[in-house]
């Protein structure tokens, strides 16, 4: 049997070791579920074990000639199904389904995604997944494989997917037709409808390395490896985050999320007003998020500071430290990350900023008391 040749799909040797031992022993599942933070490589992985499964090369695969290879660079092989949540405009829809722009949206943002498979989305609202995207997908899969090859769906954000769409998806997990490889990711298996997850081979995505991400990110920006900004970087277990934060670099944003975080911890009402106006002002939502996204990074280093030999995971900025002596327990901990992925969620739908840093502190102040969410 063929090898497979990792090109883009970084680190995560288990998860490599399995599917390679599934793929040369002719045991690969009929349906995975990729769970783990975002920018661990789950997408990256899902596409190359695609083309690994339809590459025409004898020897080593993906090869990344081949008529099959570049058809899955061009999102244009017929065996391959690519779902993931987008954001649409009103030009894009028509009723329940999309319109041709709609179409094209979807094509142009998911070459896109296959280019740079670690690269955050740029989304500006709040994204879903279109059931009709979901049957044309079933009917291909119904129409059976084509050459005597496999068909492969990949589903990006599982979890986000509303009522109806994943109804219709989980009958063809139930019942996949012959040759079906069905590759579900999600960041929060908890969310995921036990239905799903009980059909599928879980496979966990585990943060990546720091000297990993250091040659990675040498590699792709032509830094030197003394560059200072890798330091605040490369402890975030995610290339994808770290691409983001690299890309959009700001240490005075890195300063209010730590200032914002210490008087919400102290509930001093007060400053914490005063503050909201000065951020509003800004008026940038990539730099709202990327404030919640380091509040929760903060959140992380206070957490693992405190557990001996976690020194690895400490990300970033070493020199801004929190005491988390309210916190009582890992749940409450967790709550907190959870509150800071649901600010960001408003941030990109655009919900008034005001309302949203209002909203955190009110319910961070709870969790941080122990009162019920």
């Amino acid at each position: 049997m063929p090898v497979i040749k990792w090109r883009n799909f970084i680190g995560q040797e288990r998860i490599k070791g399995v599917l390679e031992s599934a793929l040369q022993t002719d045991t690969i599942g009929h349906a995975y579920l990729f769970c783990g933070a975002w920018g661990t490589g789950k997408f990256a992985a899902a596409v190359e074990l695609a083309m690994a499964l339809l590459c025409e090369d004898s020897e080593c695969r993906p090869c990344y000639e081949c008529d099959s290879c570049r058809k899955i660079l061009h999102f244009a092989h017929p065996c391959l199904h690519i779902i993931m949540p987008m954001v649409f405009e009103k030009e894009h829809k028509s009723g329940e389904g999309l319109t041709a722009a709609g179409w094209d949206l979807l094509s142009t943002s998911v070459r896109q995604r296959i280019a740079e498979p670690y690269k955050q989305q740029n989304l500006t609202g709040l994204p879903s997944i279109p059931l009709e995207w979901v049957r044309e997908v079933n009917h291909a899969i119904l129409r059976g494989v084509v050459d005597n090859r496999r068909n492969i769906v990949i589903i990006d954000g599982i979890d986000s997917m509303q009522k109806g769409a994943a109804n219709a998806m989980l009958k063809t997990l139930e019942e996949p037709p012959a040759g079906t490889l069905m590759l579900l990711l999600t960041e929060r298996i908890h969310a995921v409808l036990p239905t799903i997850v009980s059909r599928c081979q879980i496979l966990r995505f585990a943060y990546l390395a720091p000297e990993l991400l250091r040659s990675q990110l040498i590699t792709r920006f032509s830094l030197k490896p003394d560059d200072h900004r890798l330091e605040e970087v490369i402890y975030t277990g995610s290339l994808g985050q770290a691409l983001y934060l690299l890309e959009n670099s700001d240490e005075q944003i890195i300063k209010d999320a730590y200032e914002f975080w210490n008087l919400t911890a102290g509930q001093n009402w007060l400053a914490i007003s005063e503050m909201i106006d000065t951020l509003c002002a800004i008026n940038n939502d990539s730099l709202y998020e990327k404030m919640f996204l380091h509040i929760m990074r903060l959140l992380r280093n206070a957490f693992f500071r405190n557990i001996e030999g976690t020194e690895n995971y400490i990300m970033g900025d070493r020199s801004l430290t929190m005491e988390l002596k309210q916190i009582k327990s890992p749940d409450q901990l967790e709550l907190l990350a959870q509150l800071c992925e649901k600010a960001i969620k408003q941030v990109r739908s655009r919900v008034n900023i005001s309302l949203v840093l209002v909203n955190f502190a009110i319910s961070a102040m709870e969790i941080l008391n122990g009162q019920k969410q």
